[in-house]
């Protein structure tokens, strides 16, 4: 999946906040990338400081845009215009296997585990 980006993706929205996501969605980034962190799961992030200004990537934090924002975010949405991620259900016994294919970059979207 990261080939057919052209050398990884322009932007990643950490819903989580955890250090492996964080450090995940880092590593998916093209040059010029920003990785943005709205997840408040807590931990650290460890990262090579010379990563960011030689791969020119850019780490923001966010825990809420503006009313404006929102409201020009749902005027798109209504319009069609933002595509909900897809969303694949699996059976709980396939967490591991759901977790490999995150690590390896072989989801799109999501996966929501179901008993």
């Amino acid at each position: 999946m990261l080939a057919d980006t052209g050398g990884g993706f322009f932007s990643a929205i950490d819903f989580v906040g955890a250090e492996m996501s964080a450090a995940f969605g880092l590593s998916v980034l093209r040059r010029g990338g920003c990785l943005f962190v709205v997840g408040l799961f807590g931990g650290s992030l460890s990262v090579q400081l010379p990563i960011l200004p030689l791969r020119g990537v850019s780490l923001v934090g966010s825990f809420t845009g503006t009313l404006p924002e929102f409201r020009e975010l749902m005027a798109l949405a209504r319009e069609g215009k933002v595509k909900p991620a897809p969303i694949e259900m699996r059976p709980l016994e396939a967490a591991q296997q759901s977790l490999d294919d995150l690590r390896a970059g072989r989801v799109r979207g999501r996966v929501v585990l179901t008993t």
